[in-house]
Formats: C-alpha cells, structure tokens, sequence
C-alpha cells in the first residue's frame, strides 16, 4: 500500500524540491495523488529553448519560421494556462523561473506582464527568475535586437514581492524606470543577480542596492549603461562578481570571495578593493589594466591576509612569478601567455590548476615548503598543434616529483603533432608517474594514433586513464583496447634496440572501471565497441583504466 501518497501535500511538496526538476514532473504520471501533488507544485519552471530551438540558419526559411511561431504559441499558451490556473486556485508559488530566447517586444510583453503580476502577488514568492533574449528576424519580423528601446521593460508588480530571497534577470530587460519611478524594498533578499541587463545609469544601482541591504551574493556582468559600480554599506555580503566595468569601488568588510573581469574588453578597469580586508578567495580575469608581477602578489597578500584561493585567467603576468603565501590552498593560472616559470612556496598549498596552449607552455612549475598531498591539474584543450616532447619535458620538469600530477589533453580532428624517433633519448629513469591522465581524442588515423599512444606511455607512467567516449574517435579507443590488453611475448616484440625497454614490459595489470558501472574488463570493452553508434553521440559512458605498473 502506497502510504507516502496520503502524506499531507506540503511534505509531498517538499519530496518533489529535493528532486531534479525533470524526475518531479515524472511523478505525475503515478497516481492520482501525485498528479494533484505536481498540479500545485509551487516551483514552476519554463525554458522555452526546450521547446524552440533558434538557429541562424532557419531564419530565412519560411517552414522553420512557421514552425518556430507554432512551438513559441504552444510555450506561451502552457506557461499562461499553469500560471491562470495557480491564480484562480490561490496555489502558492514560491519559485518562478522563465527563461525565453525568442522574446518579441511586440507580441509577447503582455503576457510576461501578466506572469510577473501573478508571481509578484503571491504572497510567499522566494525566487523570481527572469532570461529573456530577443528573437530577432527568427519569426519573420525584422527589428532591432540591440535597441533598448526592444528590451522588455520591468513591471512595476515585481515590487510586489516583499518575500523574494532571490532575484535574477539575464538579458534584454530594462530596470532603470522601475528604479527610477519607485521606492525598492526588498529587504529578505538575499541574492541579486544583473546580467547583461539596461540599469541606464549609476544612480539606479545605488537606489536599487541600497533597498536591499541583506544581499549576501551580488553578480553584475555588463549591465547596458552602467560603466562604474560602486558597491558599500552592505554589511551580508559575503560573494560578489563583476564584469565589463571601467571602474570597480568595492567597500564591504564582510567580503569574503571577489570575482573581477572585464571578458578582454579594450578598455582598463579601475579596481579599487582595499577595504575589503577578510577576502578569502579572489578570481581576476582578463583585466588588461592590472600586471601581475612578483610586486603584485607581495602587496595581495599582504593587503588580504586571509585569501586561500586565487585564481589568475588571461591575465598579463611577468615571464617569471614567485608566490609565496602561508595561508593560500588553491591556486590557478588560466590562458596566462607570458607566464614561462612559476615557483610557489605555499605549506598550507592543496591544489593547484594550470590551462593553457601548448604554444605558451611554461618550462617549469615548482613547489617549495608545499605538503606532500599536492595536487597539480594541467590542461591543454583543444589542441591543433602539439609537440610531446616539449610536454614530457614539461611534466618530468614539475618540482618536486611527488607532486601528484593529472594532465588533460584535448586533440582535435587534423591536430599537428611533432612525433619524434628519439623518444627514448633524454628520458629521465624511472619515467614520472602521473595520477590521471584524462584524454580526449578526436582523430581518426590509425598511424596518428598508434604514434601518439607510445609516446604518451613513453613520456610517462600514468595511474589511471579517462576517456569520455563522446569526445574520443573510434579508432583511437580500438587501438588504446588493443595496446593495453596485447599480454604475449609475440605481440609485445619491441623493434627498438635502445636499453630501455618499452612501456609495454613495464605494465603489469589493467582494471577497468566505468560510469554507468557496466564494464570491468577489457573484453567487455571490445564488446562495447561493436555495439556503440559510429559517431558516439548517444552513449554518455566514461571509461577508466588503473594501470599497475613495474
């Protein structure tokens, strides 16, 4: 006997909260109990981009409109049914979130208004979510996208909601008359979030903020009109991220965790953030106007003597960088070019994160005073041009070699690889051991692939290897299956004459480990393999290989 179904509705409701959006809409279909239980759900959900899909390409075809116009009508008249239905029965909502790509200043904004009214009026909204992004000429109806006379203008209900905690608008929408016209009060809300959004002027920031004075997280990227932000006298704030700025003034001593950028405009920032003494975590990205040198890092951290993380991302750096800190635990560089050598003195150290191309690949990293347990993640994404034995002299260069190491390489279809004959030349004995090596490898050339499988187990000795079968071709992963399973002494015949012996005599066990947990061997691999699509988009299946070594 189903007993969980006579629970009362707020419990039930509260069962659907703790689940993914999806596996609560299934519940539904289960009984009758439940299908009156997700009819008064008062989270509600609606992404029309599940629903319409826009492409460039379909925008002069007159059956992709046609059909885009039905879809649309369809997500319109399903979101104004449900939110109609909540109003007449007086259900409670507590979350509305509606996310709409194909936005129409000319059809749609009454009924968004109509939505946000019904939201806005019920008296225990928490969450309002609004994405809106204009449709263009994708309906047939030509307008200016970039106009913010376009944009969708904020109704005045919004102010309705005293109880919102959190407030999110992403988009073409204008919230600079709202701000202007009235009083804003929202004093539980908690978290603000201005994204691409037309604030018009620094004033409105002010106003807005200043009618907010529990925020605890506040995120404004590229608010149309607003070149200067100032925030202060919000004593919650513990998060903050700002980006496409000229001037960034931050005076909040509670802050603990800043995010700067400027996405690589043309312009300088101006930062200011000394006040903000207690920062724990600090990400900079992309802000031309700041140099990272040794003397910057001095005077970070001795402005902030609590960060513990600091994240660096396309950021102009000095060739050589010291860091040196007793309190930092994270450490990233992201797409810093310049950078060639990093020395980072840091005990209290955990993790540590370098991405980048291999055409600026640093020639060392080292750690002095670190802990034992160290972990060092080197990425190389979406490579066209490698040279592996510039990457075994990086990897074996990593000071000291108890550094635990994970490396991820991304090779594309008709990447450039320098494969050399000497690799078993100036290899330092016995080959750095690395604790993961994830790989994603989209060529399809057995003679590429065979290549680049020896040299990787030449270079190094990895623990585990990682494959996500979306990402990697069907020749590699046949060839990589036939390479670590070959347990004879015919098909481990080594052709070179050189003194060390090859990867394969130094292999002693392989275990396979995957997600969904299916396959254990390497047999039942080869199986998977003849069963898989050809371009293996279907299957969402990740591969691990521990390997035990000599």
């Amino acid at each position: 006997m189903d007993k969980i179904s006579d629970l009362p509705k707020m419990i039930l409701h509260d069962i659907l909260s703790r689940l993914p959006y999806k596996d609560a809409a299934r519940t539904s279909v289960l009984s009758k109990a439940w299908h009156e239980t997700w009819s008064s759900f008062p989270i509600l959900v609606f992404h029309g981009s599940r629903c319409v899909r826009v492409h460039l390409k379909d925008r002069k075809d007159p059956l992709k409109i046609q059909d885009n116009r039905r879809k649309a009508n369809s997500f319109l008249k399903s979101v104004d049914r449900t939110l109609v239905r909540f109003h007449h029965h007086g259900f409670a909502i507590k979350e509305f979130n509606l996310s709409m790509m194909f936005f129409h200043p000319r059809f749609m904004p009454h009924l968004v208004d109509r939505w946000m009214k019904i939201a806005g009026e019920s008296s225990s909204i928490q969450v309002l979510k609004l994405e809106l992004e204009l449709a263009g000429s994708f309906f047939g109806c030509e307008f200016d996208s970039h106009a913010v006379d376009n944009y969708y203008y904020l109704p005045p209900d919004v102010l309705k909601a005293k109880s919102l905690t959190e407030l999110v608008l992403f988009g073409k929408i204008r919230a600079d008359k709202l701000i202007v016209n009235h009083r804003i009060r929202f004093p539980m809300l908690r978290i603000l979030s201005l994204v691409g959004v037309y604030l018009g002027h620094e004033q409105a920031l002010e106003d807005l903020i200043s009618g907010c004075p529990m925020i605890e997280e506040l995120i404004l990227e590229h608010c149309v009109g607003l070149e200067n932000v100032k925030v202060h006298d919000l004593p919650k704030l513990k998060s903050a991220k700002f980006s496409g700025f000229r001037e960034i003034h931050v005076d909040v001593p509670s802050l603990e965790n800043l995010q700067l950028g400027n996405d690589k405009l043309e312009f300088p920032c101006d930062i200011s953030i000394d006040k903000c003494r207690n920062l724990k975590g600090f990400f900079l990205g992309a802000v031309s106007s700041v140099f990272v040198s040794n003397q910057w890092l001095l005077e970070l951290f001795d402005k902030f003597p609590f960060l513990e993380r600091l994240e660096l991302s396309g950021c102009v750096t000095s060739e050589s960088l010291m860091i040196s800190s007793s309190r930092l635990k994270v450490l990233s560089f992201e797409a810093c070019v310049e950078l060639k050598e990093a020395k980072i003195d840091a005990r209290n150290l955990e993790s540590c994160r370098y991405s980048g191309q291999f055409s600026h690949m640093p020639a060392a990293i080292s750690f002095e005073n670190c802990s034992n347990q160290v972990d060092l993640d080197v990425v190389f994404a979406l490579e066209f041009r490698m040279d592996l034995k510039r990457l075994r002299a990086f990897i074996q260069n990593i000071a000291p070699r108890n550094v635990m190491v994970s490396l991820y390489l991304g090779i594309m279809k008709g990447s450039s690889i320098v494969f050399h004959e000497d690799v078993l030349e100036n290899v330092q004995v016995p080959l750095r051991r690395i604790k993961q090596l994830r790989l994603s490898v989209d060529e399809e050339t057995e003679e590429f692939c065979v290549l680049l499988i020896n040299d990787l187990f030449w270079s190094f000795r990895p623990a585990i290897i990682s494959l996500n079968l979306k990402l990697c071709s069907r020749i590699f992963l046949k060839l990589l299956l036939e390479k670590l399973r070959c347990n004879n002494e015919e098909e481990r015949r080594c052709s070179s004459s050189h003194q060390m012996k090859c990867w394969w005599h130094d292999l002693k066990d392989v275990k396979v480990r995957s997600s969904p947990k299916k396959y254990e061997n390497l047999s039942d691999c080869e199986e998977l393999l003849d069963s898989l699509p050809i371009n293996f988009f279907s299957p969402n299946l990740q591969l691990n290989f521990e390997l035990e070594w000599d």
